[in-house]
């Protein structure tokens, strides 16, 4: 038998206020990083993020897991998908936010929206591949009952 856990919105909102919290850090961790080596390696991003958790302090089990989680997921779409993915990531599901325009140039701001030009493009194209191979078998099951 599985031993599942509920979390409820009070603690998801905890751990939410919690990431926010670190996420500016890991995310200066990870400019810092690719402004010196470029896309950062399993290893590199997982220095980043414990330098991160650095800021966490002490937190039970359950807490610790869900944060861990949070990370892992984190990483998953950063090593998959790349930086702007995990950051969109960030943003939609815990609010985090780390554009600063008044530091960055125009030329970093105009390369980071073709990024995610780029990343909504693939989404499209991917959801348009997966709507079409739906239809495909709801045809086919219209036609074969």
């Amino acid at each position: 038998m599985d031993n599942i856990s509920t979390i409820t919105i009070e603690e998801m909102i905890t751990e939410t206020e919690l990431f926010q919290s670190v996420y500016p850090e890991l995310s200066s961790e990870i400019e810092r990083g690719e402004n010196t080596r470029g896309k950062l390696n399993e290893f590199q991003l997982m220095q980043a993020i414990a330098h991160a958790k650095n800021g966490l302090g002490v937190l039970n089990y359950e807490r610790r897991q869900i944060i861990n989680a949070i990370f892992e997921a984190f990483s998953a779409i950063y090593r998959s998908d790349g930086r702007a993915s995990a950051e969109v990531w960030a943003y939609e599901n815990f609010g985090c936010r780390e554009i600063q325009a008044e530091r960055e140039d125009l030329s970093a701001i105009r390369d980071r929206m073709e990024e995610l030009e780029q990343l909504i493009q693939w989404k499209e194209s991917e959801l348009l591949q997966i709507y079409r191979e739906f239809h495909r078998l709801k045809q086919y099951l219209v036609n074969n009952p």
